[in-house]
């Protein structure tokens, strides 16, 4: 098999995974990507910053204090002050750690059904082989967050996530 064949491959099913879930996206009222991402992020990251949110985004300063206050309108999300002034703390309601959760869980809902053709040792090597791909995809610890910002860290908690661990090994050097 070709190495173009195979990222011919890779690159038609990237496709449909991507138009799946931006369908499983708007299937929720007002939802997008960045909507999504970012109660996604401000679940793990309880407390961060908008800089901070900024960041993991890739989106402006003014984008993401957009974002924010969109969130804030529809009962998402919520701003604290901090002792810095110039900055607040971002923590989700009740109502946005639901829709979060609903994201994830239509998110994975979504995801299962391309995996579940495999066998359970199909699952294994898949698994095996995106963490290979994944990993050198990782040149900043921003990089990591960016990547895994739709990610459900109970499938895939920080400790034997591959991205997060790339990341943290560049943070040490």
């Amino acid at each position: 098999m070709s190495t173009l064949r195979t990222a011919n491959l890779l690159g038609a099913l990237s496709g449909e995974v991507a138009d799946r879930l931006e369908r499983m996206i708007k299937r929720h009222p007002n939802q997008t990507d960045s909507v999504a991402a970012a109660l996604n992020v401000i679940a793990f990251y309880e407390g961060c910053s908008n800089s901070q949110l900024s960041r993991t985004l890739r989106l402006s300063h003014p984008a993401t204090v957009r974002l924010v206050d969109k969130l804030e309108a529809n009962g998402c999300v919520e701003r604290r002050d901090t002792k810095d002034k110039r900055a607040v703390a971002l923590y989700l309601t009740k109502r946005g750690r639901a829709r979060a959760k609903d994201v994830l869980v239509s998110r994975c809902n979504a995801l299962r059904d391309i995996v579940a053709p495999l066998s359970t040792r199909e699952q294994e090597q898949l698994s095996t082989l995106l963490e290979k791909l994944l990993m050198p995809l990782v040149r900043t610890e921003q990089d990591g967050d960016y990547i895994c910002r739709l990610c459900d860290s109970v499938a895939c908690p920080p400790d034997a996530c591959p991205v997060h661990q790339a990341a943290i090994s560049l943070a040490a050097e």
